[in-house]
This record gives C-alpha cells, structure tokens and sequence, in this order.
C-alpha cells in the first residue's frame, strides 16, 4: 500500500501479505500525514475508514460500493488523479528486483522500494 502526492512521488508505504487486507492498515498511514483529500478506490469504501477521514477533516474521494444502500457523492474531477498511484506502481515494477521480489526479507525488500520511490522521484 503506497500513499502518493499530486505531484506522483512516494509520501509513505506499507508492505501487507499477499493475502491480507490492505484497508484496515490506511488509518495508521495517515498518522502525521496532512492531507486535504485522499483518493482511493473502491476497496477503502468502508465505513470506519470515511469516519476516520471525517474526525480528521479530510475529504473522501472514494467511489461507493455497488452494495452500498445510500452511495456517497463522488467528485470525478478529483478521482481522475488516481492514475498517478497506478503510474507510481508501473514505475516500480520497473525494476526487475521488485516486480519479481528477489529481497528475502521484508525489510530488504521495503529498503528497495525507498529507493526505487527516490529514483522515480528523481528522474
């Protein structure tokens, strides 16, 4: 799970196993982070996550889930930036070490991703 700024550069990260959820980690994300406005898809849709958004006074650019009785009114302007966290991730599975994780160790591999994130930055 990767937080981006506007400008598509690598704010924070997180590693999860393949087979766990990544939203219930976004709450401890955010810590220390000031944002006006997260985007996010539709798998943050969650209740607990837009009342964490709403206690900290950030705005919620989350489309609703199908399931969802009463959906949320999404600003699409604003979602159409989420394409830069979709281009960060193409950037990094650039580099062959990431996208086939030759790290053993999850804190290797983590060491890596800052670097790649810096590099991306830096071109």
């Amino acid at each position: 799970m990767a937080m981006i700024d506007r400008t598509g550069q690598l704010m924070r990260f997180t590693l999860k196993p393949g087979n766990a959820a990544e939203s219930p980690v976004l709450p401890t994300l955010l810590d220390g982070v000031q944002a006006g406005e997260l985007i996010a898809d539709k798998a943050y849709d969650t209740n607990h996550i837009r009342s964490t958004l709403a206690t900290r006074d950030i705005i919620a650019t989350i489309p609703s889930k199908r399931s969802r009785l009463n959906p949320f009114p999404l600003d699409l302007e604003a979602y159409r930036t989420r394409h830069l966290v979709e281009n960060f991730f193409a950037h990094l599975k650039l580099f062959r070490g990431i996208a086939t994780r030759y790290c053993k160790l999850a804190e290797s591999y983590a060491a890596f991703v800052q670097l790649a994130g810096w590099v991306i930055a830096t071109r």
